[in-house]
């Protein structure tokens, strides 16, 4: 599967937590403001730990369990502990959340399918699960489809291994694999070619 670049910083985090010595770690401490039963601090002054109990933490509501809080106190990523509106699409309970720097949500790992602005996205949920992506005003980047679809009139293949299907800040579709052969304006593109499509709505060369 392509990973979405979010995920490799993601798995960043836990492998940070592997490869820590133990005596890093604190027990039962409060750290800007949160309890937690088990935490420590890395060298870029990110927080790593596990809380005692839900907690909201800068507007978001965090499930207890691992948490990761930037210097700012911005949670990095999280799980949910109920559901978040965000106007734009709402946010499952038991989602993994990953936010930039200034809380903006990026990343979702949602438990289960989920639909987001009319699209059907594949989740599986955690950290390492198959991940939907948002550009920075909330609209639909990229997810995953769980099985064939037609997208604008376009037969969009399902599946993890290289389909992600993208769409333009806009809303139109960007790109995606074709499930079968498409005819287009007097030309034919086959079964399985990646498409890419400008957000006018025309198939790029």
């Amino acid at each position: 599967m392509r990973a979405i670049k979010s995920r490799w910083l993601l798995l960043a985090f836990a492998a940070a937590l592997l490869v820590a010595g133990c005596s890093d770690w604190q027990y039962d401490v409060t750290v800007q403001g949160v309890a937690f039963s088990t935490v420590k601090i890395d060298g870029n002054g990110l927080v790593i730990g596990q809380l005692k109990e839900d907690t909201l933490i800068g507007g978001r509501p965090c499930k207890q369990g691992w948490v990761h809080l930037r210097p700012n106190g911005v949670p990095v990523g999280f799980t949910t502990s109920r559901e978040i509106d965000l106007g734009r699409f709402t946010i499952p309970t038991d989602t993994w959340v990953f936010q930039n720097e200034a809380g903006v949500v990026t990343v979702c790992a949602f438990p289960r399918d989920t639909e987001v602005q009319g699209h059907r996205c594949q989740g599986s949920g955690g950290p390492e699960g198959v991940q939907t992506a948002f550009y920075p005003n909330g609209s639909l980047k990229e997810y995953f489809l769980r099985h064939d679809a037609q997208i604008e009139g376009i037969p969009c293949k399902g599946g993890l291994i290289r389909q992600s299907i993208k769409l333009h800040e806009n809303g139109r579709l960007k790109e995606c694999v074709l499930s079968e052969e498409l005819v287009r304006d007097g030309h034919a593109y086959p079964k399985d070619t990646r498409l890419r499509i400008g957000s006018d709505g025309r198939i790029s060369p």
